[in-house]
Parts: structure tokens; sequence; C-alpha cells
């Protein structure tokens, strides 16, 4: 139930906290995201389904996160490239770390404020 209620809350406040800092990554290097992932037929669909049928997180990273999308990458050839340990924009720019310390003095601070999330 816990993991649940937080995967509903990341879905509510995605567009704000992640597409709009990803977006705002992205533009600065002159380039424009795509996020086929997020298309609303493929998400209504995702969050119609019970978590354990979209995820098994008893698997190590790479394997039973995302597993649906997984699956569907290998059957479309893609066995590599399914097997890959999620990693998020920003972690790899540092640019949510950067933002929350500027705004709020540290990351965890930013946290317990806004669960992280930017104020637009």
């Amino acid at each position: 139930p816990a993991l649940v209620a937080e995967s509903a809350l990341d879905m509510e406040r995605l567009w704000l906290r992640n597409c709009g800092r990803d977006d705002r990554v992205v533009s600065d290097r002159g380039r424009e995201m795509r996020w086929p992932f997020l298309d609303e037929a493929l998400v209504l669909t995702l969050l119609a389904q019970p978590l354990w049928a979209v995820a098994d997180l008893s698997q190590p990273a790479g394997v039973g996160d995302k597993a649906v999308l997984r699956e569907a990458a290998r059957r479309l050839g893609l066995a590599r490239a399914s097997a890959r340990p999620k990693r998020a924009v920003q972690f790899g720019t540092r640019i949510a770390q950067q933002s929350n310390c500027k705004k709020f003095g540290s990351n965890s601070r930013a946290n317990k404020a806004h669960g992280g999330a930017l104020e637009m």
C-alpha cells in the first residue's frame, strides 16, 4: 500500500518535478526531450495494472524494475538496452541537487519541504 501510494504521488507530480526540470537541462544543450514511455495511452494502461504486474521489485535493478517496458524492449531486439539499470537525467547532470541546494540550502531540506519538486 505505501509503495502504491508513493507511485501515485510520483505520477501526480511527474510533469512539474521531473519533466520540467529534465526539459530545462536538455534545452540548455540545444536539444529537445522525447518521452515515448509517457504516451498517455501507455501510462493509463500501466496505471490500470496492479503494481506486481508492472514491476518485480524482489529482482535487482535492471531486471525487475520497469519489467513491462524491459520485456517490450527485449521483444523488439533491444536485449542489452533492456537490461540496463534506470538512470534519471537529473542524477547524471546533478541539476536537481544543484537546484535544491541553491533554493533550500540542501538537498534533504528541499525533499522535506516539497518532495524535491521545483516551483515554477
